[in-house]
């Protein structure tokens, strides 16, 4: 049998009860001060390393940038290069094949001292001498079947003469598509 006596006072009694909330009461706050310490102490540490880290990021960063400039400068020099080439041959019209018919086109009995094509104005001049004038009428006719010929006139005065003939012949260039 157990028998509980309690022969304290009332009043010593409550004081006791008080006296014991109170401990408990700060028994539960120093464990909240001891989680805080902790949470703190951690947030610090990673707050340090994470300052560490960036640091070393910005410093990688420094570096790429420091040493990948001039591979930059050399990217941007080659694409001026690029674009110049480009604008240079927005325009570009060949002229070999030109000659080619020209030349091919040509018989024996005609010379030819000047050859002036204009892009700008689609013409050519074509300056020489026939050796005589059925020569020189069979080249204009030569003349008219070449394909990027147009409109090839002559002065009528040169017809007048027999032989050794200096000609000029104007001719309009046929506009082509690319």
């Amino acid at each position: 049998m157990n028998i509980d006596l309690n022969l304290l006072p009332n009043a010593k009694k409550r004081r006791l009860e008080y006296i014991l909330k109170i401990f408990l009461i700060k028994d539960i706050v120093e464990m909240f001060l001891v989680v805080i310490a902790l949470l703190s102490a951690t947030l610090m540490w990673s707050w340090l390393f994470l300052e560490n880290e960036f640091a070393n990021l910005t410093k990688g960063a420094r570096n790429v940038n420091r040493n990948y400039n001039s591979y930059n400068q050399e990217t941007k020099i080659i694409n001026d290069l690029l674009n110049n080439a480009s604008l240079a041959t927005k325009n570009f019209s060949p002229i070999t094949p030109k000659l080619r018919d020209l030349l091919n086109s040509l018989p024996p009995d005609i010379k030819i001292y000047s050859l002036q094509i204009d892009s700008a104005l689609q013409t050519a001049t074509i300056n020489g001498v026939a050796l005589s004038r059925s020569s020189l009428i069979n080249y204009q006719e030569t003349l008219n079947k070449i394909p990027w010929l147009t409109d090839i006139q002559t002065p009528v005065s040169q017809l007048f003469q027999k032989q050794n003939i200096d000609f000029e012949f104007k001719a309009k260039l046929k506009n082509e598509k690319k």
